[in-house]
């Protein structure tokens, strides 16, 4: 992130009730990562004015009516669906991922 990154992240705060007259999409709000992200100094959130449909890569959602793939699943949707910053966020040392599933 360099100098035009911090201005344009400013300038965008202040700028929208000047911008509330304004015709067409409205801009991308841009989110900084916090200070301890190993990113933060280099890359921005955004969030974007217009709806995105994401598009997985990779090993598909395993099943849930399978009893072998079950925990992998509940982790798979966990990961996916829900706010988190570290995995004990998401599920407790002594619980199970299915456990934290259902709560």
């Amino acid at each position: 992130m360099n100098t035009s990154d911090f201005t344009y992240s400013s300038e965008s705060a202040a700028s929208a009730e000047k911008n509330a007259n304004r015709k067409g999409r409205p801009h991308n709000e841009p989110f900084p990562f916090q200070q301890q992200h190993p990113q933060a100094t280099t890359h921005l959130m955004m969030k974007y004015s217009q709806l995105h449909v994401p598009i997985l890569y990779g090993p598909q959602i395993p099943r849930q009516d399978r009893d072998d793939t079950r925990e992998r699943y509940c982790r798979a949707l966990l990961t996916l669906f829900v706010s988190w910053r570290s995995v004990t966020n998401l599920c407790d040392t002594n619980q199970t991922w299915k456990d934290a599933f259902s709560v």
